[in-house]
């Protein structure tokens, strides 16, 4: 039965959405606009066709097609709404505009076409339609729909059927329309007033509920509760408070937008210029411009890394790394240096993130000058140096007898060499190799006369002296231009050849200073090096370059020169031309050690070196172990191996969720890394020179165990001994170092392969014979990867460098040291001897405290190669 009536005006939409799917937004979009205002048997109402044309064109706007009618009959608006329904069950989104007369009764709601009469109660049967007839034509969308009404103060037909239910029936009539409890299941009906209530017609072009609707839908990346409670907000405001809209029914989790927020864009971050100051400088601002957003988004900053030589400062605040700035906050950073470090101090470098998923990268390049000015003298000088040859043409003998030289004298000062080795009295010459006779003069003075006598023999009785008088003058002078010339041969017209018969003399003149190709600059060097490796003579400063020769491991080379500002020596060989050679290649001779042929050993005249002292070096020599590719900066450091740059994929897929994502690292410069862990032996060096904290418990340890029991503050104060040592910069590893070492260029589980092998490794349940609980093995009892680096795996946990985080998201791909404020756990990586194999994989990680020792804890170290 019949029992509540009311009546309504307005905009009604539905929205029907399936729970979980994705953002609704991306598919098909139809709409239905009815607005129905001139009525036959009513009088004419204003708003609905203007309101109805304004959001038709404002839904086409957004990507809907719709379809509009206006001021339809019962037979019209059926037949349109059947129509649309056609449409609605092949798209995403079906939506129903009606803007027109409503009516309840009963609690059942209607819409009233232009041709209603309804002079009864049962004439809503015949003249009206039911709401419910639009939800079930709009529930057939795949995704989503919404249903909106605006109902009018004045409606003419809840008098006549007033008039025609009686007065006792008159309970039955409400105000307004009925709340909608029945919605189908995932729809949304959402009206301009509460139930039982009616809407203002309102001042303006549109009702207060239509502008509240068009104002919204012009702005991007409302999610639909969110576009509904702002329509409340504005028909509240406009109304004062006497017309609040409702909704009823529910949607899924699945957002829907009707005007969807356009993709994110990265915020700019313009190039900031590099910033260079003294040493003794006071702060200085970095000069950062203010990064930007093209969508407005809020910025914050994030401190992905900091110059060394100083700190970077946000007012008195020191920043490190991790922190959180704001823009205002990145403007005003500036840089002090503490002095401690002069040229390039990297860059401070900066992650902008516009909370909504983009980001963009900044830095600022800092380089920090001496204050100290240097002493006033001439930057570059060019000479001529020319080849001091002897001339000493080969001799013959009249009778085809064999002939061979030997050395009667040699100059009081300066030297003769053969082929870069020197002469000595009783030294003998193959005829043939004369042509490599050079005069070095040395410290003879200038104008002065020295002399060579050389004995020609037949051996049969017959002999020849050839005295060759050579006089020293000065033979560099300095280039104005900035390319040296060809070096020119100042030598006289050799005399005629001298027999067995015959004596023959031949006047030199010597000009001091090595041969050298004419296109560099030589800077002076003295001295004799040794081969560390078999190794490569080239014709010019360069791997490139054609091969004039090749020396032996432990070969003797003689200094003539080292190209300016490159690490290529020039050197003479015992045998053949001078040559250049790569200064990691040699090694100074030290200091009093003897030559060769002093050890007893017979050594050919024509292969011994000059006994020159090198140079005092800046920094105490790095010393070769004896295969060529470590080294050692002073008897009790650790031995060293030099690791090449290079790029390798960081973390795995497989592993602990710690060990994710997997990224790409690129190690920009070469570094040394330990050959072995810091064993026991070097570890009391370091206590014994007030360096270290006390020897740590260990167990029976020897001198080759690794140190074992400390903690990252103990590896700290170890590094930091050997770099006041040795004047260089010794630290522990990046993480990020040490699994590119680790590796040795594998991306197996372990850098021989993928299982476990315990001939490779000392560690728990791994069938190795070196494991025992309560001590490692030595630090060499383990094979050497690739890289020559033995117990990457096993052996001692090693503390890095790194601060602790449970992830590589927002890891450095640059190879550095990963920092945080106040960091207090520190990794471990390789796992220890008392590990199971899972712990040993060169991508598992490890962690600790910072501050506390524990037994199976250790470390190894690294260097910067200066």
């Amino acid at each position: 039965m019949l029992k509540r009536l009311a009546y309504a005006c307005g905009v009604l939409v539905l929205l029907l959405a399936a729970a979980g799917s994705a953002a609704v937004e991306d598919g098909k979009r139809v709409a239905l606009v009815v607005g129905i205002g001139r009525y036959d048997h009513a009088s004419e109402l204003v708003n609905p066709r203007k309101d109805a044309e304004a959001i038709a064109g404002a839904l086409r706007g957004l990507g809907f097609s719709v379809d509009i009618a206006l001021d339809l009959d019962n037979r019209g608006l059926v037949s349109a709404l059947r129509a649309f329904g056609v449409k609605a069950a092949e798209a995403d989104v079906a939506v129903v505009y009606y803007a027109g007369h409503g009516v309840q009764v009963d609690g059942i709601n209607y819409l009233v076409p232009s041709d209603a009469k309804l002079e009864r109660v049962r004439d809503l049967l015949y003249e009206a339609v039911p709401l419910q007839l639009f939800l079930g034509e709009i529930a057939q969308a795949r995704k989503l729909g919404l249903m909106m009404l605006d109902a009018c103060r004045d409606n003419p037909f809840v008098d006549r059927l007033v008039h025609s239910m009686g007065a006792a029936r008159t309970n039955q009539i409400g105000t307004g329309l009925a709340r909608i409890d029945d919605t189908p299941s995932g729809t949304l009906v959402a009206m301009a007033t509460r139930a039982n209530t009616v809407a203002e017609d309102g001042q303006g072009e549109h009702s207060p509920y239509a502008e509240a609707l068009l104002d919204e839908l012009q702005v991007p990346g409302l999610e639909l509760g969110l576009f509904f409670r702002r329509v409340r907000d504005r028909v509240l405001e406009a109304t004062h408070g006497r017309q609040e809209p409702y909704t009823y029914g529910s949607l899924g989790a699945a957002p829907f937008y009707f005007n969807p927020k356009p993709p994110n864009r990265d915020p700019v971050v313009a190039a900031a210029v590099p910033l260079t100051v003294l040493d003794n400088a006071g702060p200085a601002s970095l000069a950062i411009p203010a990064p930007t957003d093209p969508d407005g988004d809020r910025l914050v900053v994030q401190v992905a890394g900091l110059p060394r030589g100083g700190s970077v400062l946000v007012g008195d605040r020191t920043v490190l790394i991790g922190d959180y700035l704001t823009v205002e906050q990145l403007r005003s950073a500036s840089f002090r240096p503490d002095g401690s470090l002069r040229g390039d101090a990297g860059t401070f470098a900066y992650v902008v993130i516009d909370g909504q998923g983009g980001s963009a990268r900044g830095s600022v390049a800092v380089a920090i000058a001496p204050s100290n000015r240097p002493p006033d003298a001439i930057v570059e000088l060019q000479m001529r140096a020319v080849v001091n040859r002897v001339p000493m043409p080969p001799p013959t003998d009249p009778d085809g007898d064999p002939l061979t030289i030997r050395v009667r004298r040699v100059p009081e000062h300066g030297t003769v060499r053969l082929a870069g080795g020197p002469l000595s009295p009783g030294d003998r010459i193959d005829p043939g190799r004369l042509d490599r006779l050079t005069f070095d003069p040395g410290d003879a003075a200038i104008g002065s006369s020295e002399q060579l006598v050389l004995v020609t023999d037949d051996g049969k009785g017959g002999e020849a002296v050839t005295t060759i008088t050579i006089t020293v003058t000065v033979g560099g002078e300095a280039l104005p231009m900035a390319t040296a010339e060809a070096p020119a041969a100042r030598t006289q017209t050799p005399p005629p050849a001298a027999g067995p018969a015959e004596a023959a003399s031949a006047v030199a003149e010597a000009v001091s200073g090595p041969p050298a190709p004419s296109d560099m600059v030589l800077e002076p060097l003295a001295g004799t090096f040794v081969a560390l490796v078999d190794a490569n003579l080239r014709s010019a400063p360069s791997s490139s370059a054609g091969r004039a020769g090749r020396v032996a491991k432990g070969a003797e080379l003689t200094a003539l020169g080292k190209v300016k500002d490159s690490n290529w020596f020039y050197v003479a060989p015992a045998r053949g031309e001078p040559a250049f050679i790569l200064g990691d290649l040699i090694a100074a001779r030290p200091k009093g050690e003897p030559a060769p042929a002093a050890t007893g050993e017979k050594m050919p005249a024509d292969e011994k070196a000059a006994m020159v002292e090198p140079p005092e070096p800046a920094k105490p020599l790095a010393r070769t172990n004896g295969d060529g590719a470590s080294f050692q900066d002073c008897p009790e450091c650790p031995v060293l191996v030099r690791i090449p740059a290079g790029r390798f994929v960081m973390g795995g897929t497989s592993g602990d969720r710690s060990e994710r994502p997997p990224h790409q690292v690129t190690i920009t410069k070469p570094f040394a890394l330990g050959k072995y862990e810091v064993t026991v032996a070097q570890w009391r060096a370091c206590v014994e020179d007030g360096g270290c904290p006390a020897m740590p418990r260990m167990q029976d340890p020897t001198d080759t165990t690794p140190v074992h029991n400390v903690h990252w503050q103990d590896a700290m104060a170890y590094v930091g001994w050997l770099q006041k040592k040795t004047g260089h910069r010794y630290r522990l590893p990046s993480e990020a170092e040490w699994e590119y070492a680790a590796r040795a260029g594998t991306s197996s589980r372990y850098w021989w392969g993928e299982k476990i092998d315990g001939t490779k490794v000392a560690c728990k349940d791994c069938g190795s014979t070196l494991f025992e609980r309560l001590r490692p093995p030595a630090v060499d009892a383990q094979p050497p990867n690739a890289f020559g680096l033995s117990g990457m795996s096993g052996g001692v946990a090693e503390w890095v460098a790194d601060c602790w985080f449970d992830s590589y998201r927002g890891a450095p791909a640059d190879g550095s040291t990963r920092e945080a404020s106040g960091c207090r756990e520190r990794v471990l990586r390789g796992g220890s001897w008392r590990d199971d194999p899972a712990y040993l994989g060169t991508t598992t990680r490890n962690f600790y405290d910072a501050d506390v020792r524990y037994i199976a804890n250790g470390f190894r170290v690294a260097r910067d190669l200066d």
